[in-house]
């Protein structure tokens, strides 16, 4: 009998095996750091981990905290695995969890800061030059926390309405409005 033959899963660096669905094994490795098993935490950073970084970035706006957001993320899981059902949706549960945890560090920090005592470049308004054209990350910026967590979910993280909305704790019909919505305002500022 031939072994399995491994093939490549969305990102780089994301394998599974032939017939296996990525939400079970998503929901399988969580179950597996419930039952004390830390190899789960290794199949999920390879599952979600770009993911997991990409979503508190498109939040915080800062490489750093988002690393620290991610891996706070992880010790989430292994303290708070014990709540979790055998079943639920694991990827939408931990995706909400980082999104809980950038908002967080989001809100102590604006508390930290006097916004009067910021000059204005530091307030994060972006110049918009005609003749140079704007990186993505500009083009982010522009779209509010909300709107711009569900475009890096749906075009970096490559999920679906009905995966992200459970994340922004929303219907999928208003998830797929809001993302044309922040489509065409990423429009009107290209064009």
């Amino acid at each position: 009998m031939k072994a399995p033959v491994r093939r490549k899963f969305r990102q780089a660096g994301d394998y599974m095996l032939p017939g296996n669905n990525p939400a079970r094994q998503c929901d399988e490795a969580l179950c597996r750091v419930r039952d004390g098993d830390m190899t789960g935490l290794e199949t999920i950073y390879n599952m979600l981990g770009r993911r997991i970084y990409m979503l508190a970035l498109s939040v915080l706006k800062d490489t750093e905290s988002a690393k620290d957001v991610m891996q706070e993320t992880f010790v989430r899981l292994v303290n708070g695995a014990h709540a979790y059902r055998d079943g639920s949706n694991a990827q939408a549960y931990i995706l909400a969890v980082t999104r809980n945890l950038a908002i967080k560090l989001q809100s102590s920090r604006s508390r930290e800061l006097s916004y009067e005592n910021i000059d204005e470049d530091a307030r994060g308004t972006v110049g918009i030059d005609s003749n140079k054209p704007l990186s993505a990350l500009d083009a982010l910026s522009l779209l509010d926390a909300d709107d711009r967590q569900l475009v890096v979910l749906r075009l970096d993280g490559n999920m679906k309405f009905r995966e992200i909305a459970p994340i922004l704790g929303i219907s999928p019909d208003a998830c797929r409005k809001r993302y044309q919505r922040a489509l065409s305002k990423l429009k009107t500022y290209y064009s």
